[in-house]
């Protein structure tokens, strides 16, 4: 939620205004507040001068009014008789007409001569009697404390006309005195005597009873709660010594109230506030990501490749971006169409290529019959290597366009492969229009100033009705091509029962590796037979495969698959390893032989070869002349250089070396004169029917001689009877397989007939 451009604006406003509001909020109430507290602390100091100015005012009262006492007749006489009794009547009726809760009478030199109220000692009024001479003034006024009350007290002189006498008195510090000053100065008093000691009393009070506790451990400038209301007090001391103290509380509600009231405008004016930037921040926020919502949604189609509608957005920026978008979107389709098409046509004809036709033409099979055919032109490397691959282009280019001109109603034509093309037709093609077609696509080419014919395969598939397995249909007519290659007219028609053929030769493909290592395959040994010495000391090693589902399969089949797979390399380092093996295990039973492998020319290429013989040799401490290898003429004329030179590595190591099937293949007599070979094997074609046949007999001869001039050993195979037997020894011939002597066995089998030949050899052999 909060990755959302819109969350993210929100919050930024937001977070913004709230921390501009709360800082403008806690300045403006930090200053309201210390300018309450400066008003109230102000307040508090002009009711303190009220206050001190009301005592003062007071004294000044109390003192006239002591002084009128202290000049009455009648007071006057009785001090100066010093009549007890009537000064103490005196002072408690003068004391009682000016509201004095306390009277005192001093000698002139400061004895106490008699007091009313509380009993007052010498040491009590010794002070303010020093006060008033240090003065100098004709009257004194002080606080004091005298038993567990506090008084003003006012002294002044009595004289008649001499000083006689000293009069003072005292007015009480009360609850009365505490709600007078309270109505002038509009603050709670409080008197406190010994305030912040252990020993403090309270001594008057304006405030509450629920607070007295509290107020003698109050000092100045502190806030204390009454009811709920703070307060702010300031403490004056009313004595010389500081014991006396009066306390003035200032009531803050007001100000409170006002921070209040303040603090809730401000709180009233913060939501307000938040709440119209809550929909400012959306409205903007909004009017800032819906347009980048449809601009996202906008290039999420093109990167799928949807064809949306661009946003109608034109204003500012995002209209730019807007724009851009949909000129990306017009440049990306034309890109797409571009690579679309290259993707799926041949970037020189401009034909469609495999892909488009495996992509199109199960949709064509599922609607109608249709007609493949498949042309491919052969030897096309000869005509690139001979004008150049710009003329090859060229000649390719010429080519598509006559299969345009040829079909124009054609449902497809590919270029499936450097010089392969296919056409899909609806109009029905018969085999025998092929010939015709051959002609027109392949005569008169026009080729860097000059005429060209080519050699095209035509290879003809009829895909009937509602198939839509296209690979099917492409396999078919690419196996009729194989056949049209192989064919003289180099045109063909699927037949049924080609794809089988196709499936059981992948099948083979696929299953030859693992069946070399399964068991399936297995080698079989067929004797040579020595006719001078009438033994069998050689023979010929033979692979066998019995597949698990296929049966039997013929060595010409897969061994034809092999060397056309690549996979014959493999098939050949089994069976020398599997002989040399087993030559070993015969060796360690006393039977002694030399058995010959078969080698592909793919084999007799590779210049590992003698390497890897040697190594198998050598770790089974066999001699080389235990091995023998057999090469055919085809095999020989691959690369006869290489050959022979590996054929003289091998023929130096002791291996002794033969021509197979001699007389069958294309080579001539000059390689034979070259080959480092021991022996020549003659085929099987010259020898089954010898005994029949003149001219099978006379090539047998004629090639004995000429083998033995050239110091070569002769080994005829296929001999199946006795007669053909005479005719092979009158011939000459060295050695002679065939199954007369023995079929292909396994090897505890071939032990076991050496065995039983070595014991009955003669019946073999005609008598002489």
């Amino acid at each position: 939620m909060l990755d959302s451009l819109r969350s993210r604006l929100i919050l930024l406003l937001l977070g913004m205004l709230a921390f501009m509001t709360v800082a403008m909020g806690y300045a403006a109430l930090g200053a309201m507040q210390r300018d309450s507290a400066a008003q109230a602390r102000q307040a508090l100091d002009v009711a303190s001068r009220v206050f001190q100015e009301a005592l003062s005012n007071r004294a000044t009262q109390l003192g006239n009014s002591v002084r009128l006492v202290a000049s009455d007749f009648g007071f006057r006489q009785a001090v100066a008789l010093r009549e007890q009794d009537t000064i103490a009547s005196v002072l408690e009726n003068h004391g009682s007409r000016i509201d004095a809760t306390l009277t005192v009478l001093l000698t002139p030199q400061g004895d106490l001569i008699a007091s009313s109220g509380q009993q007052v000692s010498q040491t009590q009024i010794s002070q303010l009697f020093k006060d008033m001479r240090l003065s100098g003034q004709d009257s004194v006024s002080d606080i004091v404390h005298i038993g567990d009350q506090a008084y003003q007290m006012v002294m002044v002189p009595v004289k008649a006309p001499q000083l006689i006498a000293w009069v003072a008195m005292g007015f009480s510090l009360d609850n009365a005195l505490a709600n007078q000053i309270k109505a002038l100065t509009d603050l709670d008093i409080s008197f406190v005597f010994g305030s912040g000691t252990a020993n403090a009393a309270l001594l008057a009070s304006t405030l509450p009873a629920g607070v007295h506790d509290s107020l003698t451990s109050m000092s100045s400038d502190k806030q204390l709660a009454v009811l709920d209301q703070p307060l702010l007090t300031t403490q004056k001391a009313l004595d010389r010594a500081g014991t006396i103290q009066a306390l003035l509380h200032l009531s803050t509600a007001p100000w409170q109230e006002t921070y209040q009231q303040a603090r809730a405008q401000l709180l009233a004016i913060f939501g307000l506030g938040l709440t119209l930037a809550v929909l400012f921040a959306v409205t903007l926020a909004r009017s800032i990501t819906e347009p980048l919502q449809l601009l996202t949604q906008f290039a999420r189609a093109i990167g799928l490749g949807q064809a949306l509608a661009p946003p109608a957005i034109k204003r500012g920026e995002v209209g730019l971006l807007s724009d851009t978008l949909q000129k990306m979107q017009h440049d990306i389709r034309q890109r797409e169409q571009q690579i679309l098409f290259q993707a799926q046509h041949d970037t020189l004809t401009g034909l469609a290529n495999r892909y488009l036709v495996e992509l199109q033409l199960p949709t064509l099979l599922s609607n109608q019959p249709l007609w493949l055919l498949l042309v491919n032109i052969k030897d096309f490397k000869h005509v690139n290597d001979a004008f150049g691959y710009k003329n090859g282009d060229s000649l390719l280019e010429q080519l598509a366009q006559r299969l345009r001109s040829a079909f124009p109603v054609a449902a497809m034509i590919a270029r499936l492969g450097g010089d392969e093309f296919l056409l899909v037709s609806p109009t029905a093609m018969q085999l025998s229009d092929l010939p015709a077609l051959q002609h027109h696509l392949s005569t008169d080419f026009s080729l860097d100033n000059s005429r060209l014919n080519l050699k095209l395969a035509l290879a003809l598939y009829q895909v009937p009705a509602h198939t839509g397995n296209a690979n099917d249909a492409l396999r078919r007519v690419e196996i009729a091509m194989v056949h049209a290659k192989a064919s003289h007219q180099l045109t063909a028609e699927y037949q049924p029962g080609q794809d089988e053929s196709h499936q059981r030769e992948l099948t083979l493909l696929h299953d030859l590796p693992l069946s070399l290592q399964s068991g399936h395959m297995f080698v079989v040994y067929q004797p040579k037979v020595s006719l001078r010495q009438r033994q069998a000391s050689s023979a010929e090693a033979l692979i066998r495969w019995q597949h698990p589902q296929l049966g039997f399969v013929p060595p010409d089949e897969f061994i034809r698959l092999a060397e056309h797979s690549g996979l014959i390399s493999r098939v050949t380092d089994w069976m020398i390893v599997q002989v040399i093996s087993q030559l070993a295990s015969w060796r360690d039973q006393g039977i002694e032989l030399t058995v010959a492998v078969n080698l592909s020319a793919h084999d007799l290429l590779s210049s590992e070869l003698p390497g890897q013989i040697a190594a198998l040799l050598q770790q089974h401490q066999l001699p080389a002349s235990a091995l023998a290898l057999e090469v055919t003429e085809g095999a020989v004329m691959q690369d006869p250089q290489q050959v022979i030179q590996n054929l003289q590595i091998l023929r130096q190591m002791g291996i002794e070396l033969a021509i197979d099937d001699f007389g069958t293949g294309q080579s001539s007599l000059a390689y034979l004169k070259r080959l480092p070979v021991h022996e020549v094997k003659i085929d099987r074609a010259f020898v089954k029917d010898i005994e029949h046949n003149h001219n099978d007999a006379l090539i047998v001869q004629t090639t004995t001689e000429l083998a033995h001039g050239l110091g070569l050993l002769v080994t005829a195979e296929g001999l199946e009877n006795l007669a053909g037997l005479a005719k092979l020894q009158a011939a000459g011939i060295d050695k002679v397989q065939g199954y007369y002597f023995s079929k292909p066995l396994k090897a505890a089998d071939f032990a076991n007939w050496l065995v039983e030949f070595q014991q009955q050899h003669n019946q073999w052999f005609p008598e002489v």
